[in-house]
């Protein structure tokens, strides 16, 4: 991976939840941080991966003789996976006969990307949209996305970059030349509580949040509303204030999603907020707390 080519998981074309009017999303693979409700597990791992969505297994045997390492078995007609040894070669993939293997993850050069990203500006340009950069943590990437942004600046097309912050802080704030818009995440003010929760320290984050303030303002805090993990009052207050000190007006209130539970499936993974009592706070609980001052919406 290079400013040439990019481990790329998702290209969404006509997306319109990710920024205003009609959108691409690119989805780049790889994230330094663990968040434990990760929406998008496939996304962390910086290399390709092979999901195994058992329910679409049709137990064929395909892939049982595809397999270089041996990596899957049939035992009395039940599908066995050692996932975790698997470097997702992708042979299997090719032989399944029921659609349940699928790679994560594929190297794409710039122009490639770049292509798909511009295949849609008829439509940026009729409802304000373009395109928009995500992961997984694009900023692990830097280099390649830096490009990238050059280029859709060139044609004048609208990009925004979605962040944890948690990278290379050259990147980032060469990202400011050419991105129409940020959407910096906030996910736990308190640093032992974002150790336990995501892992690392957030540090970093705050340092390349004010570091980037001060070269553009064109940057909306979004925040996930995590039952009894970011959710609390502590937390968003935390937000708010933040806000206000950097004089940022904008943010965004992600509501819970769980949705997500599947992913770990195809990963041979638990999930790790699968528990029964996960009460969200509603919306109204949210937008009672002080926002004096800040424009604060629940993004559905």
């Amino acid at each position: 991976m290079n400013e040439d080519t990019a481990l790329i998981m998702d290209i969404d074309h006509f997306a319109v939840h990710d920024g205003p009017g009609i959108r691409t999303c690119i989805y780049f693979k790889g994230c330094p941080l663990s968040c434990t409700w990760c929406h998008s597990p496939e996304s962390q791992s910086a290399f390709p991966q092979l999901l195994y969505a058992m329910s679409k297994c049709t137990r064929c045997g395909m892939c049982v003789k595809a397999c270089p390492k041996g990596l899957h078995r049939l035992d009395n007609s039940l599908h066995i996976f050692t996932q975790d040894e698997c470097g997702g070669c992708g042979f299997c993939v090719h032989k399944c006969n029921g659609g349940a293997l699928t790679i994560s993850g594929k190297m794409m050069v710039l122009d490639a990307v770049l292509e798909e990203a511009c295949a849609d500006e008829v439509f940026y340009r009729n409802s304000g949209g373009g395109v928009t950069v995500t992961g997984g943590e694009v900023l692990m990437q830097g280099a390649f996305v830096d490009r990238l942004l050059f280029e859709l600046r060139k044609k004048d097309i609208h990009s925004i970059v979605e962040t944890s912050g948690y990278g290379d802080t050259e990147y980032l704030l060469s990202f400011a030349d050419s991105a129409s818009l940020f959407y910096y995440d906030f996910k736990i003010a308190d640093p032992e509580q974002f150790n336990v929760h995501i892992g690392n320290n957030p540090s970093l984050i705050w340092d390349n949040l004010e570091k980037l303030r001060k070269k553009t303002a064109s940057i909306i805090l979004r925040a996930p509303l995590i039952p009894a993990i970011t959710d609390t009052e502590e937390n968003i207050m935390a937000l708010y204030n933040l806000a206000r000190d950097l004089r940022l007006s904008t943010i965004h209130l992600l509501p819970y999603n769980n949705s997500a539970g599947a992913k770990y499936t195809w990963l041979g993974k638990p999930y790790p907020l699968d528990y029964p009592d996960m009460n969200a706070k509603s919306p109204e609980d949210i937008l009672a707390l002080d926002h004096t001052g800040l424009n604060v919406r629940i993004i559905k």
